[in-house]
């Protein structure tokens, strides 16, 4: 998961399934929006970063972070997963500096990870950090709520909270999110904002294409699965029909004989592979009427009756 501060929201908890990206992507370029895009599935999550209408990062990591896909790799990943309607969309606005932050952030290198604050020397790291000039961001979170801070060269350059735009000049980091329940740290070594390399993806490549070839084979994908479906329901029917017809010719063997046998044959071709109630009703009928020539009305009623116990029970 993707632990990210949210800034001010412009949309929540939509479904992207229903929208062409693309299209609203290109609303976003015109609007010369900036802050991030935030799709959750169940598999990862996916951010795409916007500075004044330039689409300049998008990454997808997955759950246990085994997949980390970037540029457009991860905007294919992202509209992979909006298409099949799991995803849900969040978009939100923050500062051109704060977006610069979170691209640093999303594509840093972890020097700690998952640290337990409640067991954690925090001092010591501030210490070293200022010590050792690192270039770094923090990133304290727990529940809902997360928390960036950002060093560059081991002077503090901003903190940044749930629902702020802006970077703020100072903050307590032993107070707030820190202090909740199971609140968790990591380290990320980052670039500085002037190290950064900025591109962007929707001036090199027209994304229409890129969501049609998805959508396409997401469709296809989709119409495979559901003939197999029902290639193997149309099975399962035949496989059910003929084990039926094959314990309907043992009982009427043992209750008329081999005649009985042959009836049941003739009779049993009006039952289609579904074995509808009116199907079944019209095969006793049938039955009863072709047994009459070799048996008498109680051989015949004790057979259909043991034959319909029979269907009922494995029905």
């Amino acid at each position: 998961m993707i632990f990210l501060p949210r800034g001010v929201p412009v949309r929540q908890k939509v479904n992207p399934a229903r929208i062409n990206l693309p299209e609203a992507m290109e609303k976003l370029r015109k609007g010369a929006f900036t802050g991030y895009l935030r799709f959750d599935v169940p598999q990862g999550s996916g951010v795409i970063l916007f500075q004044t209408g330039q689409l300049i990062s998008s990454i997808f990591v997955g759950t246990d972070e085994a997949e980390r896909l970037i540029a457009y790799d991860a905007i294919a990943k992202i509209f992979e997963v909006s298409i099949a309607g799991h995803a849900v969309l969040n978009i939100y606005r923050v500062s051109s500096d704060l977006v610069l932050g979170i691209h640093a952030l999303l594509h840093g290198r972890y020097l700690r990870k998952g640290e337990d604050l409640s067991c954690f020397d925090v001092e010591a790291l501030l210490t070293n950090i200022r010590n050792e000039g690192l270039t770094v961001c923090l990133r304290v979170y727990a529940e809902d709520k997360t928390t960036l801070i950002f060093y560059d060269q081991g002077y503090a350059l901003g903190f940044c909270f749930d629902g702020k735009v802006e970077l703020e000049a100072s903050a307590d980091i032993s107070k707030s999110v820190a202090l909740l329940p199971g609140a968790r740290l990591d380290v990320l070594e980052i670039r500085s904002a002037d190290e950064i390399v900025l591109a962007d993806l929707m001036g090199s490549a027209d994304l229409g294409p890129i969501w049609q070839r998805t959508r396409k084979l997401l469709m296809e994908e989709r119409r495979k699965r559901e003939e197999t479906a029902v290639r193997s329901q149309e099975q399962n029917l035949e496989s059910r029909r003929r084990h039926t017809l094959a314990v309907f010719k043992t009982i009427a063997g043992n209750h008329i004989g081999k005649f009985g046998v042959t009836q049941v044959e003739k009779a049993f071709a009006v039952v289609g592979a579904e074995m509808t109630p009116a199907d079944l009703e019209k095969y006793y009928v049938d039955l009863q009427r072709l047994a009459r020539l070799v048996a008498g009305q109680s051989k015949i009623s004790a057979m259909i009756a043991e034959m319909k116990k029979q269907h009922d029970q494995e029905n």
